[in-house]
């Protein structure tokens, strides 16, 4: 069956989450086309399995369904939406095209049916008109129609960021929708064991209950951030009602986890370190270089303790920064320190070896990195 993934704003880490979720699903693709932020696949999965294995996603907007008709898309639609129920029909259209909508529209009309064209602009007014409940948004592509099966859950991802207990613009900017991304990333089932070694506010630790992991573990060094996600991880537990749930929260710099933590007991890290002081995009490049010469030595560090806790052939998603000067971007150097210490690393599902979180307003960017212990 045919596919489309609606990409979000940086489509190559969006491209590599799809196939690393449908891959750990055993879920056979074919990419067919990757083109205006749309994902095509086809997948040897029925709709019931992608609708509910898309509830995992960080960085996809919407999912639909292929209609497998020859017909042009008015005859798709208007003959989909007849087989209703009784009652008002809603539906909407993506990309906007009121031509179309209102030519389906007068048809359904002449039949007798009561009907509403609801002209979308984003993702909120599709799930406020419950249109997913319904099953009457559409995407028209490449004179395709696709019925969607999944929207994103802005309401979901706005209350783990803004409605939790405590919020941290210092060592809690990490979004919740990339922190769910990494993790899916690590295509690792939510039965093992789970490490934030830079916990900061617990936005990777929530991430990861909220995806069904059972046992989780978070640390930071700033005994402020060891409080704030203790805090949030119990909100979350008591607004989800979640069950038979372990979680270990404790102060501790990441060089330091083996004093902490008893040996090979940690399945997967996720992590997005301490990246240096905020920057304003006008600092000389000694003061870059210094600071990623002092972040090399704080990763490389971090590493040597990770591979104590971490078991074998266990995996690593972690971000090293980048900073921009000028036209340029400087790098952390630590890659091949950190493959000497008994790591290699791993390409995304997408082929791609890593993965660059960037805005173009933004002087730092999140590349994104696979790690597995190896010896």
């Amino acid at each position: 069956m045919q596919y489309l993934f609606e990409l979000g704003h940086q489509p190559h880490i969006s491209t590599a989450e799809v196939l690393a979720v449908l891959k750990h699903a055993k879920i056979k693709s074919k990419i067919l086309e990757n083109k205006n932020d749309f994902f095509i696949l086809e997948l040897e999965a029925e709709e019931k399995q992608i609708e509910k294995l898309a509830q995992k996603f960080g960085a996809i907007i919407q999912v639909g369904i292929k209609f497998e008709s020859t017909e042009f898309p008015q005859q798709i639609i208007s003959k989909y939406l007849q087989t209703k129920e009784t009652g008002k029909i809603n539906f909407s259209i993506s990309p906007t095209n009121n031509k179309l909508a209102i030519t389906i529209k007068k048809e359904l009309k002449a039949l007798g049916k009561s009907v509403r064209y609801i002209e979308t602009k984003n993702t909120a007014s599709i799930l406020h008109n419950k249109l997913i409940k319904s099953k009457s948004h559409f995407t028209v592509f490449q004179n395709n129609v696709y019925k969607t099966i999944y929207i994103q859950d802005i309401e979901g991802f706005s209350a783990r960021d803004y409605d939790r207990p405590v919020s941290d613009n210092i060592s809690g900017m990490l979004p919740p929708k990339l922190a769910r991304t990494m993790i899916n990333l690590s295509e690792v089932d939510n039965d093992k064991v789970l490490l934030d070694a830079f916990c900061g506010s617990g936005t990777v630790l929530n991430e990861a209950l909220s995806l069904g992991f059972k046992n989780v573990i978070g640390s930071d060094i700033s005994e402020k951030a060891v409080q704030d996600s203790e805090k949030n991880i119990s909100w979350l537990i008591a607004e989800n009602n979640l069950q038979n749930v372990k979680t270990n929260i404790f102060l501790s710099p990441s060089t330091e986890l083996s004093s902490k933590l008893k040996p090979q007991s940690v399945d997967v890290i996720i992590s997005e370190p301490y990246m240096g002081k905020p920057l304003h995009g006008h600092e000389p490049k000694i003061i870059l270089d210094k600071q990623i010469e002092e972040l090399q030595a704080l990763y490389i560090s971090t590493f040597k303790t990770f591979h104590k806790v971490l078991r074998a052939g266990g995996t690593i998603i972690f971000i090293i920064p980048k900073f921009k000067f000028g036209n340029v971007w400087l790098q952390v150097r630590c890659l091949d320190e950190i493959k000497n210490l008994g790591f290699e690393i791993e390409n995304f599902a997408n082929g791609e070896r890593s993965l660059l979180y960037h805005r173009s307003t933004q002087f730092v960017g999140r590349e994104i990195w696979k790690f597995k212990k190896v010896n």
